[in-house]
Parts: C-alpha cells; sequence; structure tokens
C-alpha cells in the first residue's frame, strides 16, 4: 500500500516547514540575525505543515515566553484543525466521514453560508486593518474586529492572523480569537449531532 500525493503533500509541507523554522532560528542564535519568514512560515504551517512547526518550535525554541508561547498556541490550533481535516480524509471511516459532512452541508445550508461569509469578510477586515496600519493611517476599532471574530468569523481572523502578522501583540487576540474559534466549532458539533 503506497501513499497517496495527499500523504506525500502533508510529509513534504512538514519537512519544509520543519526546515525554515530551523534555519531562522539558527541564524538568530549564531549571528543574532533573522531572515524573518514569518509571513512564509505561516503560510507553510497553515498549508498542512503544522506538525513541523511546532517540532521544530520545541526542539530549537525550549524557553516559553510571550511571542513563542502565542506561536505555540495558533501552531497548536492549525495542528488540531490539520488533524481533522486528515482524519475525514483518511481516516478509517473516511467514507462515512464523507456523506456525514456532506449531509451536514446540505442540511444547513444557510447556516454554513452565513459562516463561509462572516469568515471571508472577517479576514478582509483584517487585511485592511493590517493596510490601514503600514500606511499610518485611521484603523478599525478593535471591538469591530472581535465582534466580527465572536458572530462566527473566528476561523477567518485567525488565518488573517497568521497570514498578515496583525494583532499578534494584543492579548485579546492571542487568547480570544482561539477560543472564539473553539466555541464556535462546540456550537457547530452541537448542530451536527442535533443537540441544538
Amino acid at each position: 500500500m503506497g501513499l497517496s500525493h495527499g500523504q506525500y503533500y502533508i510529509i513534504g509541507i512538514n519537512i519544509f516547514s520543519f526546515l525554515i523554522y530551523t534555519i531562522d532560528y539558527q541564524l538568530y542564535i549564531r549571528w543574532n540575525k533573522s531572515v524573518k519568514p514569518e509571513v512564509l512560515l505561516n503560510i507553510v504551517t497553515i498549508a498542512g505543515g503544522a506538525f513541523g512547526t511546532l517540532v521544530s518550535e520545541l526542539l530549537w525554541d525550549r524557553k516559553v515566553n510571550k511571542i513563542n508561547a502565542q506561536s505555540r498556541i495558533y501552531t497548536l490550533v492549525w495542528l488540531m484543525i490539520q488533524f481533522a481535516i486528515f482524519w475525514i480524509i483518511w481516516g478509517p471511516n473516511k467514507d462515512g466521514a464523507k456523506m456525514k459532512i456532506i449531509s451536514f452541508l446540505s442540511e444547513h445550508f444557510i447556516m454554513c453560508t452565513f459562516y463561509l461569509f462572516i469568515n471571508l469578510l472577517t479576514f478582509i477586515v483584517f487585511g485592511i486593518d493590517k493596510i490601514k496600519a503600514i500606511l499610518g493611517k485611521w484603523r478599525i476599532k478593535e471591538i469591530y474586529l472581535l465582534g466580527l471574530c465572536l458572530l462566527g468569523g473566528s476561523a477567518g481572523g485567525l488565518l488573517a492572523m497568521d497570514i498578515f502578522n496583525h494583532k499578534v501583540k494584543s492579548s485579546h487576540f492571542m487568547f480570544g480569537v482561539p477560543i472564539m474559534l473553539c466555541a464556535h466549532l462546540v456550537i457547530i458539533s452541537f448542530v451536527s449531532i442535533g443537540i441544538i
């Protein structure tokens, strides 16, 4: 039984994310210079390389501080999401899981469309706020950004925080957005099993 193209991709992207973090960390330690591949590393982590990133973070950067703790939280959130997706794709009950997802999407079409829209909107609004921050222009109030996350856009907010490296120093966002994402996943789980 050989590996599928998707499995080769997951192995490759995790090795790549491990190498990116390792090279950056070694450059920082030896010459106090970082190549600052934060955006590339964030994209690779989100695209399936969360395991490689987490292993390299734990291997090289053992001393916990505010910055690497935040990075580990985000990496762990992406790892859990990726594990769930991989389980659906390659798990022992992959056909049953796929059928349940298709059934859920058709039964809850309005809710799924709302979540897709609010997450896309949140991602765009975070991106606009980041551009305004770079240009030194009037910013979008944090309460609006957090409100979008609370309404269901937490996945889009977390993705934007990672890709744009935006609002990552604020504890309201660093802890609030992942907690809101977990809360919405619980809500969706309750809807899927019929509790709500």
